[in-house]
């Protein structure tokens, strides 16, 4: 029997050791001697050696332009510090010194012997301060960071950690301060401060402010910095990350933080104050709760109003009538629940606004409460058809508003004066005090400001990066509309009303849902999908609603193949299918269409994944024929059947497709391009091997040392279009790195393989396939280069993964990497 490589009875390293000793016996030592001079551990010169006697001129024309690619490559995915790196850097933004800070000075204190580099602590410090919202969790970050900077920090950055995308946003402003880098896509920006900050030789603070998602354990180790130096500090509503770092739960003010937090607000002297006012104090902050947010809001209404602290007292009774059981429980603290609550004093805020401003306050009380740009308000409220919108149709409207609303204190704005800011229990108060009609009529104009703003692209140029950043930015508003509606469904008081059809609602949450698939962050992908899905689902019989439904299943399959899961792939699109035809059946769609181009190439996916060829190279047929002279970019189609016509065992007619669609190896405007050279890639290999049965070994080399080539390209390609860490872009390096091992150059090859597998278990749930096949690929390495032991567990490991993969009834083990690539999407082979 011939041995296999995960043999534990160390088989596979007894006939390997043999098979050398027989190629000593046979071998000529002068051929031996030739083949060590191309020594696999140069890492100096791992692409120069000499092919000519076995590869012929061409390889070596072929092998420098390898050499040139790989090194170019390797010169811009390598972290060098810039010479113009500015420090000391300090990126608070949106907050300044808050000059009525007061008390928290045991927190502080206990913050500054965690995180200060004279602190006991071993290695990276790091301080949780958790608590309820609006406790001053983020004033008492800021009065941190600013006591500290200078004295302690050359380095201190602020990170909005509410969600991937505004994380992402952060880092690419830090990139930019620190002088790594300006217009840095977001992987990039990302990666760049962490490496910097891994290496940097001064002592660095990064906070993490509002790690409060159900991801954010997810979130804070995709973006958290490593390095000696520095000190990480997180706010989170969540007490827990105090079980696993050092730090406090953050409770009320002491009565005398309190009072004295209220009396500077009012601009009143703590030393020379009455007793009456002081007595009025008192009891003012027991009524908001200690809460610094709702000190905060009571002082501006004391100011606002022109009244002395007694006579604030008698009208805030008045008010006590609005409170109910809801508002107790928004801001109750452990056991002790006390009776009055921010929205009091919100009620009276509130009040005092014109009806537009309010109108204005309810809508975007449903959007993210962190950034709401300007921008939106304006372009959304002038462009949209709705005439609910008309409190924000023009721009004095907006301005006019915007003014009351920062005068209330129910919302801020940053230093640029392009985004306001709404606290989370302001954003509560404010839904807790509308009716059910009101909310309704609120939310419908939030969709329709952000439909109107959220850029939609051609069909036929779906896969378009140069919208992402507009998409990034405006994400996280279709996301708090998605967790809102389905919030009160389940509290069965729906934001839409049943017996009324928005489709707008299903329609930009698929958008933003593409979004996220094509941008690589799957993991959004599906909590907005399904939300859409059912929606269309229950009001399918008001019409208008197939073509979206189809587009949602259309989305569904998409991440099904990205994710390895073909019968789920092959079923949603059978499903937009199904939508699609009653699309065109109902008068939403009309043909030619490229909504039917799409649908028949996606069946074409489906059915390749489940290993179906024929079907597959007849469905991308169709779709090839039906785009006819519709507009768009054909590559990606004409890139699938290259690889549909390679697999069924034709290379060279795939080749002549695909070749067809290639026209400029160096484009970096999209992803597809890379895609068509990938696909060629593998269709080069499939010809080496071909060309090796036939006895053709030079030609087999050369056609080798192409694909490796193209693949060494498409690795720098994707790197520039699509960034480091998409997991295309670890496809490629995972490609780079079976040339590298073909080759025997084993140190560069491991760099690779260990690159791909790095981005592959960011996300193990999507990319579990991809794990075992690099897994495996490793493991042999490590078995040729004598690391037998090591190599036969890791593909021990990529085995059992396997098998949790394959159904049981078709499972077998392994018989080599064939049976590893039949696992992943044939995209990805």
């Amino acid at each position: 029997m011939y041995p296999l490589r995960s043999d534990e009875d160390g088989y596979f390293e007894k006939f390997m050791n043999t098979l050398t000793r027989m190629i000593d016996e046979i071998v000529p030592k002068p051929t031996q001697q030739a083949w060590a001079r191309n020594d696999p551990d140069d890492d100096q010169n791992w692409l120069v050696v000499d092919m000519s006697r076995k590869m012929g001129n061409q390889s070596k024309h072929v092998n420098a332009e390898i050499t040139e690619s790989i090194s170019a490559y390797n010169d811009s995915t390598s972290f060098q510090t810039p010479n113009d790196t500015r420090i000391p850097c300090y990126v608070m933004t949106p907050f300044e010194r808050n000059p009525s800070f007061v008390g928290r000075e045991g927190t502080l204190t206990a913050m500054h012997d965690v995180l200060g580099p004279k602190s006991p602590s071993v290695g990276q410090r790091v301080f949780a301060l958790t608590g309820l919202g609006g406790m001053g969790k983020t004033q008492t970050a800021v009065e941190y960071a600013f006591s500290q900077m200078e004295v302690t920090y050359k380095i201190v950055l602020w990170a909005h950690a509410d969600g991937q995308s505004k994380l992402s946003e952060s880092f690419s402003i830090f990139a930019s301060e620190l002088g790594l880098g300006n217009g840095l896509t977001h992987a990039k920006a990302k990666q760049a401060v962490k490496d910097y900050l891994a290496i940097a030789d001064v002592d660095w603070l990064m906070i993490f402010d509002n790690a409060d998602g159900d991801d954010k354990t997810e979130l804070l180790s995709e973006f958290w910095p490593r390095g000696d130096r520095g000190s990480i500090l997180i706010t989170s509503r969540d007490r827990t990350l105090t079980n696993h770092y050092q730090g406090k739960f953050l409770k009320e003010l002491h009565s005398s933080n309190a009072v004295d937090l209220l009396l500077k607000l009012t601009g009143m002297d703590t030393l020379t104050t009455t007793m009456e006012d002081r007595s009025a104090a008192k009891e003012i902050v027991k009524r908001v709760g200690f809460l610094p947010l709702g000190i905060n809001q009571a002082a501006n209404l004391i100011t606002n109003l022109s009244c002395s602290l007694p006579e604030f007292l008698g009208a805030y009774d008045l008010q006590e009538l609005i409170e109910d059981s809801s508002d107790v429980q928004l801001i109750s603290v452990g056991p002790y629940k006390y009776k009055y609550s921010l929205r009091t004093v919100w009620n009276m805020n509130f009040e005092k606004l014109g009806s537009a401003d309010q109108a204005l306050l309810k809508m975007i009380s449903f959007l993210d409460p962190d950034r709401i740009q300007m921008k939106m308000l304006l372009d959304g409220g002038s462009g949209s058809p709705n005439p609910n919108l008309h409190f924000i149709n023009t721009s004095y409207k907006v301005t006019k508003s915007r003014a009351s609303l920062l005068r209330s204190s129910l919302v801020s704005q940053n230093e640029r004066k392009d985004e306001l800011q709404m606290h989370r229990l302001v954003q509560a108060c404010c839904q807790l005090k509308m009716s059910p009609e009101e909310a309704q009529e609120s939310f419908g104009n939030a969709i329709s400001l952000v439909r109107q703003v959220w850029p939609v692209p051609p069909r036929s140029e779906v896969h378009n990066p140069s919208l992402w950043e507009v998409h990034r930015a405006f994400l996280p508003h279709v996301q708090k509309l998605c967790e809102f509606y389905v919030a009160s469904c389940r509290r069965d008081q729906p934001l839409i009303p049943n017996d009324v059809v928005n489709w707008d609602f299903p329609s930009v949450i698929y958008e933003a849902s593409w979004f996220c698939y094509e941008s690589g962050m799957l993991e959004s992908v599906a909590d907005l999908l399904n939300p859409a899905k059912d929606y269309c689902i229950r009001h399918l019989a008001s019409g208008g609603g197939y073509r979206i439904l189809a587009d949602i299943y259309g989305c569904f399959g998409s991440l099904c193949t990205e994710s390895n899961q073909f019968q789920g792939a092959y079923d949603n699109f059978a499903d937009e299918w199904k939508y699609l035809e009653k699309a065109f059946d109902a008068g939403e769609l009309e043909k030619p269409s490229i909504w039917e181009v799409f649908g028949l190439g996606r069946l074409g996916n489906g059915h390749h994944g489940l290993h179906k060829y024929a079907e597959a190279e007849a469905y991308y047929r169709k779709a090839l024929n039906a785009w006819g002279n519709l507009p768009g970019d054909q590559k990606i189609w004409h890139s699938h059947l290259a690889t549909c016509l390679w697999l069924q065992g034709r290379p060279d007619e795939g080749e002549r497709v695909v070749r067809a669609v290639i026209k400029d190896t160096n484009d970096t405007s999209n992803f597809r391009t890379a895609m068509a050279m990938y696909a060629l890639g593998n269709i080069q290999i499939a010809q080496a091997t071909r060309l090796t049965l036939e006895g053709k070994r030079i030609d087999a080399e050369d056609k080798l040392a192409e694909a490796m080539s193209t693949h060494v390209k498409v690795l720098s390609l994707w790197t520039k279009t699509l960034g480091q860490r998409h997991h295309k872009t670890s496809d490629a390096m995972y490609k780079v790195g079976w040339h590298l091992h073909r080759r025997q150059i084993y140190v560069q090859a491991m760099e690779m393989f260990e690159k791909a597998l790095n981005i592959y278990e960011s996300q193990p749930h999507l990319y579990k396939n991809e794990i075992a096949r690099t897994k495996y690929k490793i493991g042999c390495l490590k078995q040729d280069t004598k690391h037998h032991s090591e190599g036969a567990a890791l593909i021990r490991e990529a085995e059992r993964i396997r098998q949790q993969i394959v159904p049981a009834e078709d499972w077998e083990p392994a018989k080599g990497e064939e049976d590893f690539d039949n696992i992943v999407q044939f995209w990805t082979r």
